[in-house]
């Protein structure tokens, strides 16, 4: 079995809306990321704290050893251990609300080639009791928050493990729940979808466009998957460029001045157009890098930095020279956002709730999507910004 699908389920969102660019994407070598590195330790955390209640009780000294190793990662960071707690609190409390101890297993092989060719994937977490059936998905990113609800990866992973576990618990599982795990960014979100609705959606939606996307055909469809979804041809695709580029139809009948729906039209299209632009340098960067030649661009030195050739060995020298031990150090405040991820959300409302206000942000202009609730003017009136 190949190592990555075509037909993904991380990556459904892109392909579902935009079928050419499954086939597309495998021209572009999987670089992977210190982003992706860290998203791959951190899964590896939460797994083996879920498999030490759920699956397979360690003692401390084999726990600790396993915990030990993961952390001498390079990609380690301390706020992992908070953030993966927050994912075996959740597991925990879904499984105490039943009765009897329900059905869990962890990295799940799901398999969702009927719907969608050659399509399998990997759910975290499934959970299984009575009529009900848990998805849950670890999110360790804080860039982009990621919903539950509608979600395609979470419904393609869903109808993947209805598939698995068919021969157990045939057509019993009528509800399916939906939990994404994202303490970065949003916590924990959950949404619910019946067995009905679930199929409905596989053979509406999901079948036609993925014998298209299986094959490279369709129409190129940029849109936000482009960047929430990484497609590897972001920088380079030809339909993003014109569409990002061409902006005649927001032109008003005065060529002087623009009323507020062309402004609003044209931010819409900044906005995907700064994260293109932004990719595209990457993308001729790294080409720089590798030898080849952008027209109209060159690489040059950096501004250079400097460094103690050994910190300690200086500081004493400078020290035995008469420079105080005071100018050689800085003491710095720890922020609050750091010292919750540090100590973890849970950890920091017992420990510091009471020593922190909350300060109301000032206002931004965002897309009419932003889930947020909107602020109108009136309240600066209440409100000192």
């Amino acid at each position: 079995m190949a190592k990555h699908a075509r037909l993904s389920a991380s990556s459904a969102a892109r392909w579902l809306n935009c079928t050419p660019s499954a086939l597309l994407a495998e021209q572009f070598p999987d670089t992977g990321s210190r982003y992706s590195a860290a998203g791959t330790l951190a899964h590896s955390i939460a797994e083996l704290k879920a498999r030490k209640h759920f699956l397979e009780p360690m003692g401390p000294q084999k726990y600790g050893a396993a915990l030990k190793k993961l952390k001498a990662d390079e990609s380690y960071d301390p706020g992992m251990d908070a953030a993966t707690d927050v994912y075996l609190d959740h597991l925990k409390a879904l499984a105490m609300q039943y009765d009897q101890t329900p059905f869990v297993a962890l990295e799940v092989k799901v398999d969702y080639s009927h719907v969608a060719p050659e399509g399998f994937g990997t759910a975290d977490c499934i959970m299984i009791a009575g009529d009900e059936m848990h998805v849950v998905d670890y999110k360790n990113g804080s860039g982009v928050p990621v919903d539950a609800e509608e979600n395609p990866q979470m419904m393609l992973y869903a109808l993947g493990a209805l598939n698995v576990y068919r021969p157990l618990y045939g057509n019993s599982i009528q509800r399916i729940h939906l939990h994404i795990v994202q303490p970065n960014a949003g916590g924990v979100k959950s949404w619910e979808i019946s067995r009905k609705d679930l199929n409905i959606w596989a053979t509406s939606i999901v079948q036609p466009r993925a014998r298209l996307a299986y094959n490279g055909d369709g129409d190129y469809n940029p849109g936000p998957w482009c960047d929430d979804h990484f497609c590897p041809a972001r920088a380079t695709c030809m339909a993003r460029a014109k569409k990002l580029l061409e902006m005649e139809d927001v032109a008003g009948q005065d060529p002087a001045t623009m009323n507020d729906s062309q402004i609003g039209e044209i931010l819409t299209r900044a906005t995907s157009l700064q994260k293109w632009v932004s990719a595209l340098q990457d993308y001729a960067f790294n080409a720089a890098m590798s030898g080849r030649k952008i027209d109209g661009f060159k690489l040059v030195e950096g501004r250079a930095s400097r460094d103690w050739i050994n910190q300690d060995d200086a500081f004493r020298q400078l020290q035995e020279k008469g420079v105080p031990e005071a100018m050689l150090w800085e003491r710095k405040p720890v922020s609050v956002a750091s010292l919750e991820k540090a100590l973890g959300k849970k950890v920091f409302i017992e420990q510091a709730g009471e020593l922190v206000e909350r300060k109301p942000g000032k206002p931004a202009l965002v897309p009419e999507s932003d889930k947020r609730p909107e602020w109108t003017p009136a309240e600066g009136a209440f409100n000192a910004v």
